[in-house]
């Protein structure tokens, strides 16, 4: 079902129904004939720089980074959707994926512009200490 034919279903509903339809509709990824924008992973891409400062200062967090795909596959905007708490971590993240290779959004069988969201995980490796099971008793 297309956002056209969904128009004369929403109208009864409102300003807000129409906000709730769109989101649920997103990019259009659920209609017939189309895929999401996603990141290449037939390409190598970078791995995420674990900043020196974080790693020293003992900071983990995900990042959610929205990325415009432009219908070339190149990264565009980009905004974070879920910040780690920690800005170097945060500017590590989005300067990475940034430089990534992406497979961009089709409609039809036709590539187009769309947002993907892409996850990265900050996570310091556990020492040997943290993970021993202390003796029992």
């Amino acid at each position: 079902m297309t956002r056209e034919m969904l128009a004369p279903l929403l109208r009864p509903l409102g300003f807000v129904g129409i906000i709730c339809c769109a989101a649920a509709l997103g990019s259009g990824a659920a209609l017939a004939g189309t895929t999401p924008a996603h990141v290449d992973s037939s390409q190598p891409n970078e791995k995420p720089v674990y900043p020196d400062s974080a790693r020293a200062a003992g900071e983990q967090g995900t990042i959610l980074i929205d990325v415009l795909v432009h219908a070339s596959g190149r990264p565009g905007q980009f905004r974070v959707a879920q910040s780690s708490g920690y800005g170097d971590l945060d500017a590590a993240a989005v300067q990475t994926v940034l430089n990534w290779k992406y497979v961009p959004a089709t409609r039809d069988g036709d590539p187009v512009s769309d947002w993907a969201t892409v996850k990265v995980v900050y996570e310091l490796p556990h020492t040997a200490s943290e993970t021993q099971t202390p003796p029992a008793q």
